[in-house]
């Protein structure tokens, strides 16, 4: 996976930590294509605006918690993945699971989230 994937990667990755509504929205068009799918086995979301609020609902229910990474992002061939945990400081593994990503033009077209089963 090259230097410029793995960045944004990461990126996506912050995003969904980031509090600031305005410059999560910054963040939002420089990392997913404007037609961006985003599939998870509770919902399924298009676009830039619903993604945005997809975030601001799951940081709204779960003000304490925040992702972190769990192991190295990987990639080839325009597909990436990453393994996470989503939870508060002392707990930080209170959910876990995968995004995999499809990329297009140096941005995520598509991200598929699974999560582990508990």
């Amino acid at each position: 996976m090259e230097f410029r994937e793995q960045q944004l990667i990461k990126k996506h990755f912050a995003i969904w930590s980031e509090r600031d509504a305005a410059k999560r929205a910054t963040l939002i068009t420089e990392v997913y294509t404007d037609d961006v799918e985003i599939t998870d086995p509770h919902f399924v979301v298009h676009g830039h605006g619903d993604l945005q609020q997809l975030i601001t609902n799951l940081q709204a229910k779960f003000p304490e918690r925040a992702f972190r990474l769990r192991r190295p992002i990987e990639g080839h061939h325009n597909v990436a993945r990453l393994f996470w945990q989503f939870g508060t400081a002392d707990m930080p593994a209170q959910e876990t699971g995968q995004d995999v990503f499809v990329l297009e033009n140096g941005k995520i077209r598509q991200l598929l989230i699974f999560i582990d089963a508990r």
